[in-house]
């Protein structure tokens, strides 16, 4: 299966019948899917397919794992995470209800909004951070967002996307300063000078201000990228609102403040001082807080402006646009770090591996010189690593990647990635000690069997290689690499019937048509193009 073959009615696997799209994005689509396999799966569910299929496994290895730990009705349940029909996929709760950004409506036009709606909304969401961040190391959701608050058929919110996901086992963590603008804390930015941003548990109590601040006014407190990096000040929500009541008007200022230590220090202290709001203006008749329209005039400086755009058109997949207003914001502003990143990344998508190599390989050296923290260096380092594959300096990427693997050792992606490189480096022996262990450690996964395998298969055990290969495809039976090399393995074996067999299911894999040319080749039977398939 195809993911453009992806469509309404569409039957995956004998599991899951597509119905309609409920999202599309830059990771990939989600569909709202029936179940038909008669599993305890609930009758509907939500499915969210993988455009980049290699980030596929990284993400069932931190984002489902993170979700899967959580027992708590605001949090969007992740049933299962692999492949299914060949095309990688997470199995979610389905919530009915849209985003509560699709509920407020464009800040042009908001829809009516309740203060019983907003204070129950807000109650909801205060009482997720509060289990997240009571968590013992506390939990920080990092995204926060209204895209990613969904509504119940009864109204209740639940929370997604733990992507951006961090624990927090000391006072701060460091950050590149990810995230949406607008619901972005001030401390999450750092500075020209020192471009190290902090997150604590605070930071979210910013983001959770800022949802709270536009279902009330209808705006957000900073809308423009511009306010956010220049802190212009807040207007104070009844200044833009005046049936907002005074306590409430007071709670939100406090969790918008600029400075963490001012705001409530977590989810617990928040849920309880916006309780006991709630309970006051329950004594009073249900008020109207309809936001009134507001429109923003946005006054953003040249290169700001390109900047901007650049961010927007990269996340649109407009790379070589990005490029463009990349070079010409970094002609008029300083090249901190964090702007180089945006930099390479977007080099890095138009496929110009030097231009990339360059740009991350100067973000290193400058944290290096300044001895910023490894959580500071950690993204230049993963992106530098993964150029230096592209560009088969295989021993400089397993540097990075050791390096990464090293001090974030739970983080079974850079384990998996160190054991590939390895192994591209032709040091299949430490390549197999490396991806025995990850197997041990996460079983069940067939890309790992698939490395492993390649592992034995260049070391000449061909024995242990077609052991590592059958258990991949036991695991998953459209394993691209797996059904390449059993073939090919099965062909100097003298055995053309089951060559042949696994070049024709080979055929059949999504995105696999390189591989099943060159096997095509090898075996003498030239890929077949699609008319000839029809």
């Amino acid at each position: 299966m195809k993911m453009e073959n992806l469509a309404a009615g569409v039957v995956l696997g004998d599991r899951f019948q597509l119905e309609t799209i409920l999202g599309r994005g830059s990771y990939g689509d989600v569909w709202k899917a029936r179940t038909v396999d008669g599993s305890d799966l609930p009758p509907y569910v939500a499915v969210k397919f993988f455009t980049n299929q290699d980030r596929a496994l990284r993400v069932y290895l931190d984002e489902a794992e993170r979700i899967k730990q959580f027992n708590h009705p605001r949090i969007v349940k992740v049933f299962e995470a692999g492949r299914v029909d060949g095309l990688a996929l997470i199995c979610m709760e389905y919530v009915s209800g849209g985003t509560l950004l699709q509920r407020l409506g464009e800040v042009e036009a908001p829809n009516p909004v309740s203060l019983h709606e907003a204070m129950e909304w807000a109650c909801d969401i205060a009482e997720v951070l509060a289990y997240l961040h009571d968590w013992q190391p506390a939990f920080m959701h990092c995204d926060l967002k209204l895209d990613n608050l969904l509504l119940g058929p009864d109204g209740d919110v639940r929370l997604i996307d733990f992507g951006q996901s961090k624990i927090l086992d000391r006072l701060f963590v460091e950050t590149a300063g990810v995230g949406a603008y607008p619901y972005m804390a001030p401390e999450l930015l750092g500075s020209e000078n020192d471009p190290r941003g902090r997150r604590y548990l605070q930071s979210d109590v910013y983001a959770f201000g800022v949802i709270l601040y536009r279902m009330l006014t209808g705006r957000f407190p900073r809308p423009t990228l511009t306010e956010v990096h220049n802190l212009v000040p807040i207007r104070r929500p009844s200044e833009l609102n005046s049936r907002i009541p005074r306590e409430l008007d007071e709670f939100v200022m406090r969790c918008v403040e600029t400075k963490p230590e001012r705001r409530y220090c977590n989810g617990k202290e928040l849920l309880g001082n916006l309780t006991r709001i709630r309970e006051a203006l329950i004594q009073r008749a249900s008020a109207d807080v309809t936001p009134v329209p507001v429109i923003h005039d946005q006054v953003m400086s040249p290169a700001e402006q390109i900047a901007s755009v650049a961010r927007d058109l990269l996340k649109d997949g407009k790379v070589d646009e990005a490029l463009q207003q990349l070079e010409r914001a970094m002609q008029r502003m300083s090249t901190a770090p964090s702007m180089l990143l945006v930099y390479a990344e977007a080099a890095k998508r138009a496929g110009k591996w030097d231009a990339a190599r360059i740009v991350y390989q100067r973000v290193t050296t400058w944290y290096e010189q300044q001895g910023a923290s490894d959580d500071m260096r950690r993204d230049a380092v993963e992106g530098l690593a993964e150029v230096q594959v592209r560009l088969k300096n295989y021993e400089d990427a397993v540097k990075g990647f050791a390096w990464l693997a090293e001090r974030w050792p739970e983080k079974k992606w850079y384990r998996y990635r160190f054991g590939i490189g390895l192994g591209l480096a032709g040091r299949y022996e430490s390549s197999l000690e490396v991806l025995l262990k990850l197997q041990a450690d996460q079983p069940g996964l067939a890309a790992i069997c698939t490395k492993v395998g390649f592992a034995y298969l260049q070391l000449k055990r061909d024995k242990e290689a077609r052991q590592f290969f059958n258990e991949a495809l036991m695991l998953d039976p459209h394993d691209a690499f797996a059904l390449f090399h059993l073939a090919k393995l099965h062909a100097l074996k003298g055995r053309p019937d089951l060559s042949e067999s696994y070049y024709h299911r080979l055929l059949e894999v999504d995105d696999a048509d390189e591989l099943a040319g060159e096997l095509g080749r090898f075996l003498g039977k030239p890929l077949k193009n699609a008319e000839d398939t029809e």
